[in-house]
């Protein structure tokens, strides 16, 4: 009965992705913004390039979410705001100290991942295997203090960081923004690293043990709180990377956060609950659909949190472990 249920959920995921990118192309031939020529079809090349470089961007920031899903069990609905900070503290280093913004990541990510310890020491330590209420309570409060923080400091208006505002032509009508490019770019070297971090270093499998079995690595003489510090301080270091990396492609303010963590929950449901390539998979797919449903459809751009929203709930009713996830037990 499990195997048929689990062949029924993929068979039915499957069904639910072919008409989420479908939806899309059938609004955009009712509304007349199909044309089939050559023109659109360059244009909607163009248009799913760029949503594969954005989704290597949300992939990347994804990840610190489901490591800490994966090791500790706790939902971070603050790791949107992180995101949002790191947006923020890259503003800062290239308006008033003239840093370039991916040179900024060398001081920024040590600073994240001292919060992230910090975090996981003052707040988090004492509520890991409790009910999961309770972190969730405690990350949500964290996110709404740093939202009003910053607010205070910077008000609510929209900062922008102009960088490599040009585009990169690929053909004569293919075009791809260089900032895109750029931040495609190091935000797979970042998760690429990371990645080879985790199956390679002695502390990276340490980790890895922590996720499957914290008792076990725990008597296999792992000090998991330990190990719960430094996975904190990696997510927050790789929330605060995405932030500097959508700092240079798009407006941010204090409330964009929540923005963020939305998308970082869908693509790890989309992906699976605590895998890290499916988070890699999950990323690329909502931004490819995002990025063609402000293409296709009238005021799409407006709606794009539509994609994370229904991504996010129908995923969870078809197959609540993901493409990648675990089996349920």
């Amino acid at each position: 009965m499990q195997e048929k249920a689990e062949i029924r959920s993929k068979y039915w995921l499957a069904v639910f992705l072919v008409a989420a990118y479908t939806i899309p192309f059938a609004v955009g031939i009712y509304t007349e913004n199909v044309f089939f020529d050559l023109q659109w079809l360059a244009d909607l090349t163009t248009v799913i390039l760029n949503g594969i470089m954005q989704g290597g961007v949300y992939a990347m920031f994804a990840v610190g979410l489901t490591l800490i899903f994966g090791v500790m069990r706790i939902i971070n609905v603050a790791h949107g705001e992180l995101v949002m900070l790191g947006a923020y503290l890259t503003w800062m280093f290239f308006f008033y100290v003239g840093v370039d913004p991916l040179l900024a990541l060398f001081i920024t990510l040590p600073i994240a991942f001292v919060i992230g310890l910090l975090i996981q020491k003052l707040l988090l330590n004492a509520v890991v295997g409790g009910p999961e209420l309770t972190p969730l309570l405690i990350t949500f409060g964290m996110g709404l203090t740093i939202i009003h923080i910053v607010e205070a400091i910077f008000t609510t208006d929209y900062r922008t960081i102009p960088y490599a505002p040009d585009a990169f032509q690929l053909t004569e009508t293919i075009a791809v923004s260089r900032s895109k490019i750029i931040s495609f770019v190091m935000a797979a070297f970042i998760s690429i690293t990371v990645f080879i971090f985790l199956k390679i270093h002695r502390i990276g499998k340490a980790i890895r043990a922590t996720a499957q079995n914290a008792d076990v690595a725990m008597v296999c003489g792992i000090n998991i709180f330990h190990i719960y510090m430094i996975t904190s301080g990696l997510a927050a270091a790789l929330a605060v990377a995405g932030g500097a990396l959508v700092s240079i492609q798009f407006g941010f303010n204090p409330e964009t956060g929540v923005l963020y963590t939305l998308q970082a929950f869908a693509i790890i449901v989309l992906g699976g609950r605590g895998h890290y390539i499916g988070a890699l998979i999950g990323g690329v797919m909502l931004a490819v659909i995002e990025s063609l449903i402000s293409f296709m459809i009238p005021n799409g751009t407006a709606m794009v949190e539509i994609a994370s929203y229904g991504m996010m709930v129908f995923v969870l009713l078809i197959r609540p472990r993901g493409l990648m996830g675990p089996k349920e037990n």
